[in-house]
């Protein structure tokens, strides 16, 4: 359990006589010496925050998956990650909103004309092009895809405004990527609590083992497409992902979901990443047709 620390002290046994401090007045006179506190900062706190990750039990995690569909890895960002994570999509969203391409914003239906949605962050920024790269996600994805290369495709956000009555309906995200084998896994990262409240994503617990099932448009901005009948609870119980900041929700691309409206004062955000294994291909005449159908539906019912 303490081995950092042993790892710690050894790194600092290696530091020339220099780089420490001498104290002369200790109670017995003698002088002693310590490591310089820039020292200390540089050797020691980057393992601090090391022992600080949460310990992942990957069996747990990818029996979850495999039963369920989609599967929580609690706390994976820290606090003072997701400061940095909010202060960098803070200053994105000042920077690209108001010249982002038509396709890749979704706004608000009402006079507030708040934000939805925003898609291909990473095309724009290259802070969220290296955080869809994280290491730690692509080590969970991973495992899902069992050896198989992980492919990075998208990152987006989705923001539940506070008292946002929109719902996205029961749906299977590989209805509009195509997927073949559908191995393929959209990554959520929790920048706010997320409840059955304020809107969290609900799943049909084990859907993830259909085909994809009959679709239709939806008529929602965000959320393009909808389940023409809904599988019976019976077959596949209702199970609502509830998420704290910084943890991290995995679900397969069959899986069927859907979220309801937010009814708190508060935001609720989700950063979404999307990676398919190197298994994996896309039938690109299909996502062709689904892109043109889906813009022209945005250049007709989008208002503004």
């Amino acid at each position: 359990m303490w081995g950092w620390l042993a790892s710690a002290i050894d790194k600092l046994k290696l530091v020339p006589q220099n780089q420490f401090i001498v104290l002369t007045n200790s109670p017995s006179g003698s002088k002693k010496r310590i490591p310089s506190p820039t020292l200390i900062v540089y050797t020691l706190i980057p393992m601090l925050k090391q022992v600080q990750q949460p310990i992942i039990d990957d069996k747990a995690m990818i029996a979850a998956y495999e039963k369920n569909g989609f599967a929580v890895v609690a706390g994976l960002f820290l606090a003072e990650e997701l400061k940095d994570i909010e202060s960098h999509l803070s200053a994105h969203l000042q920077r690209h909103l108001s010249s982002a391409p038509h396709g890749d914003v979704v706004l608000e239906e009402n006079a507030a004309r708040s934000l939805r949605c925003l898609f291909k962050i990473h095309e724009r920024d290259a802070y969220f092009a290296t955080l869809m790269h994280d290491s730690r996600l692509l080590r969970l994805v991973r495992q899902l895809f069992k050896g198989a290369d992980v492919v990075a495709d998208g990152t987006m956000l989705i923001d539940k405004a506070p008292f946002a009555t929109y719902e996205f309906p029961w749906h299977q995200d590989n209805a509009y990527q195509f997927w073949s084998p559908p191995d393929a896994v959209a990554v959520t990262l929790a920048l706010d609590d997320s409840s059955a409240a304020s809107g969290a994503i609900a799943f049909l617990a084990g859907s993830h083992r259909s085909n994809i099932l009959p679709h239709q448009p939806s008529g929602v901005f965000g959320a393009s497409r909808s389940l023409v009948t809904t599988p019976a609870a019976a077959e596949y119980p209702t199970i609502i992902a509830s998420l704290r900041p910084g943890d991290i929700l995995l679900h397969h691309v069959n899986t069927i979901h859907r979220t309801g409206p937010n009814q708190t004062p508060q935001h609720r955000r989700n950063l979404g990443f999307a990676y398919h294994s190197s298994r994996s291909v896309c039938d690109n005449v299909a996502a062709d047709q689904y892109k043109r159908d889906l813009t022209k539906f945005q250049e007709q019912a989008q208002p503004g």
